[in-house]
């Protein structure tokens, strides 16, 4: 009799332990890689274990993804909960959580690096703290479906980033003329866009996302009417700290640096004092790749851009303080 009542108050327990735990469990969960009801069925161990294998491939590729295995990817992260975090525990995630995406970002073509970016979904709720970190980490790539797939994880809200809300709808990768176009229309996208790009300290930007960002900005300065001065404050860091010679901004930097400076000097009327600052910046670019190159590419480039800011600059002051400048590199094209 004792064992009959033991057996059916198990039965009871398991039952209300099974209705308890399907009102816990969601219906749905955020995903990248799998359907929204599918993924609730898959367990924060398993996506741990997908990330882990998706990280020692990614390290593979980049050894400074290592730096990460024992802080965003430690076992103990699968216990953490960010809604019970205080605000410097937080705020340290969120660093943490900026320098991984920008460095994944050349990286994303990858399946390993999606891998990653799932645990990160699931588990730390990058979609939610992380907006703006992640749509620059994916916009590079705003053709493909992957995009829409993180889009249609976020909330938006009323910022810079609401035009996004038509690819929720749509469903469809928006075209770069899109993102050209909402530039146009709020510099603070523009302004963003080239603060991601530009040379960082601690990650520098993939070639992916200077080579976006450069297109974006060309073809900013080509559809604007008129180049006013709030284009040219916002563009115009990223030029500068890409072309510094001693900054760790690389080939790509420079290379695209210089292509907007001639997109900018043949669009806008630039003041005297800018001029000679570009001019001298554009002439040490030159100068490194001519003394430390083979194919001289970047000075050939540097050359063509040098050209155009100075056509635009014809008046006698401007260019008796550029005399030397231009003379030098006059001295290095007869010498090559």
């Amino acid at each position: 009799m004792a064992t009959s009542i033991a057996s059916q108050l198990q039965a009871i327990r398991s039952i209300v332990t099974a209705d308890t735990d399907t009102v816990k469990r969601p219906f749905t969960r955020p995903s990248i890689l799998f359907d929204a009801k599918e993924a609730a069925d898959i367990d924060i161990d398993t996506l741990f274990n997908l990330a882990l294998s998706g990280l020692e491939v990614l390290v593979s590729q980049d050894e400074r993804f290592g730096n990460y295995k024992n802080d965003l990817f430690a076992h103990k992260s699968k216990e953490l909960d960010r809604e019970l975090m205080g605000i410097e525990e937080n705020n340290q995630i969120n660093a943490t959580v900026s320098s991984y995406l920008r460095l994944l970002s050349g990286y994303f073509q990858l399946p390993s690096a999606l891998r990653t970016l799932e645990y990160l979904i699931r588990r730390y709720k990058i979609y939610v703290y992380n907006t703006e970190e992640l749509i620059l980490c994916a916009l590079p790539y705003h053709d493909t479906h992957v995009f829409v797939r993180i889009v249609q994880l976020l909330d938006t809200g009323h910022g810079k980033w609401t035009f996004l809300e038509g690819v929720k709808i749509s469903g469809a990768p928006p075209p770069r003329k899109v993102i050209v176009q909402q530039c146009m229309r709020d510099m603070g996208v523009l302004e963003a866009l080239c603060n991601y790009a530009s040379p960082a300290k601690k990650v520098q930007p993939s070639r992916t996302v200077i080579s976006f960002c450069t297109a974006v900005v060309i073809e900013v300065l080509g559809s604007l009417p008129v180049i006013g001065s709030d284009v040219v404050k916002r563009i115009l860091p990223y030029v500068v700290s890409s072309l510094q010679i001693h900054s760790k901004g690389n080939t790509d930097h420079k290379a695209g640096a210089l292509m907007i400076v001639g997109s900018l000097a043949s669009r806008s009327a630039l003041s005297p004092s800018l001029t000679k600052s570009l001019t001298r910046s554009i002439a040490d670019v030159a100068r490194e790749d001519a003394e430390h190159s083979s194919d001289l590419q970047l000075f050939r480039v540097s050359f063509m851009a040098l050209v155009n800011v100075v056509q635009v600059s014809l008046d006698a002051a401007t260019l008796q303080a550029n005399e030397t400048v231009i003379l030098k590199m006059s001295e290095y094209c007869i010498v090559l």
